[in-house]
């Protein structure tokens, strides 16, 4: 049986872990909201805060088979950088990664990498998955 000073302790006790989680747990989702928002978004493809877009390259349209998202970008991130972050982005996103592509749905997302003389150009792209 436990007397009052017993029942206090432990109700303090609990209280105690209560509001800590309680502080976790909005920490945590402020912190993850931070984050999604340093995020930009051209036609539903993340867009890293170092790669610039170029427009004149980049298209979009909805072809009968599904939708064709390309982007062109060039970005002075070490490639290892720009594929973890989309590591990270990609599975937040709902996109499963399966070979050296993400697969949402009917769609296929890639990131590729060419070297230009100056910089590394990337493309990437949303298109119809072929099954």
């Amino acid at each position: 049986m436990l007397n009052s000073r017993d029942f206090m302790t432990s109700f303090n006790i609990l209280a105690a872990i209560t509001i800590a989680l309680s502080l976790l747990i909005v920490i945590s989702k402020s912190s993850f909201g931070e984050e999604q928002s340093n995020i930009k978004f051209i036609d539903d493809i993340p867009v890293m805060d170092s790669m610039k877009v170029e427009p004149e390259f980049s298209f979009s349209f909805d072809s009968p088979s599904g939708r064709i998202v390309i982007l062109i970008a060039t970005s002075s991130s070490h490639k290892k950088e720009i594929t973890q972050f989309y590591r990270q982005v990609m599975p937040q996103l709902g996109w499963k990664v399966k070979d050296n592509q993400y697969e949402r749905g009917d769609e296929k997302f890639q990131l590729v990498s060419s070297n230009n003389q100056d910089s590394v150009i990337w493309r990437l792209s949303i298109t119809p998955l072929h099954k």
